[in-house]
């Protein structure tokens, strides 16, 4: 007989508020008029595929002005505009290939996004990658092992260094990042390339936060979601709809809590309670990296 599965134990393990959800709830819905977009441009890469496309949709139900769909397709780029057009047939939508890996891809898109929109508010770093075959450290190959770390931390630096100087020379009203991590509490063996990229993503967060005054930057975590890169010793937990990253997304660049600014959280968690807990967790280094000092044993 196969053990039994909790498909909430990762769910229940991450999270700090007495309510967990695992699809939308009213405090995120996108069509909640208190979380409206309107007049805003955001960026979306990885906009062609997985998150990227409930992402985008979540944004277009929110009543975005623009949307910009960054990807290496045009083809799922054309796709993911399609389903917004469907929806929301005002919105101008901007794909653009893109290789954010690349400097000369990331500033081609910076160009078309300032030649067509003229600026941007909101910035999603959403596309990642996980490189397999993946391996222990001992046996990994150190060119399949580092690929991660192009995509998932070069190429977020890049996207996010042309998005800091794009709205350094506009100077939109309310610029909001956020940056799609990972489970950071896991350690599976054989993917320390691709958790390891992830975790230096969240420390980067914080620093966009702490440099930029004017920014308000996240890093989150979609929680565990059935997508073309969930491994699969987590698919029998993988109950949470990418609504719900799409949703939260949208969330946090309406409010744009400074109680969270620089910090790390996990769309599972009750907003409404975070909320409540905003002397608590503004004040507190919680949802940061950090390395648990012991009491000293005098």
């Amino acid at each position: 007989m196969s053990p039994v599965v909790d498909p909430d134990a990762y769910t229940k393990a991450e999270c700090i508020t007495k309510s967990c959800f695992r699809d939308i709830y009213p405090a995120v819905d996108p069509s909640n008029k208190e979380l409206a977009q309107t007049g805003k441009v955001s960026i979306i890469t990885g906009g062609g595929r997985g998150l990227g496309v409930a992402i985008a949709l979540a944004h277009a139900k929110a009543g975005v002005k623009g949307l910009v769909l960054a990807g290496r397709s045009i083809l799922g780029l054309e796709r993911t505009k399609e389903a917004i057009l469907k929806e929301s047939p005002t919105i101008d939508v901007l794909c653009v290939v893109t290789d954010i890996s690349n400097e000369k891809s990331v500033t081609d898109l910076y160009a078309e996004v300032k030649s067509h929109f003229g600026t941007a508010d909101t910035l999603i770093n959403n596309a990642g990658v996980l490189t397999l075959p993946s391996d222990t450290i001992e046996k990994a190959s150190s060119t399949l092992w580092w690929k991660d770390f192009e995509i998932n931390v070069k190429g977020t630096f890049l996207v996010t260094a042309g998005f800091l100087r794009l709205i350094k020379e506009t100077k939109p009203p309310a610029p909001t990042i956020v940056n799609l991590t990972s489970i950071v509490n896991a350690a599976p063996p054989s993917f320390s390339s691709y958790f390891t990229s992830k975790i230096a993503v969240v420390k980067f967060t914080e620093f966009i936060a702490a440099e930029n005054p004017e920014v308000v930057a996240y890093s989150v975590s979609p929680g565990t979601c059935e997508t073309d890169m969930t491994l699969d010793i987590f698919r029998p937990y993988a109950k949470d709809t990418p609504a719900l990253t799409g949703a939260v997304l949208v969330y946090l660049a309406a409010r744009r809590p400074e109680y969270l600014n620089g910090q790390h959280l996990v769309v599972n968690w009750d907003v409404e309670e975070l909320e409540l807990r905003n002397n608590e967790l503004g004040n507190s280094d919680a949802l940061k990296l950090r390395v648990l000092r012991p009491q000293s044993s005098d």
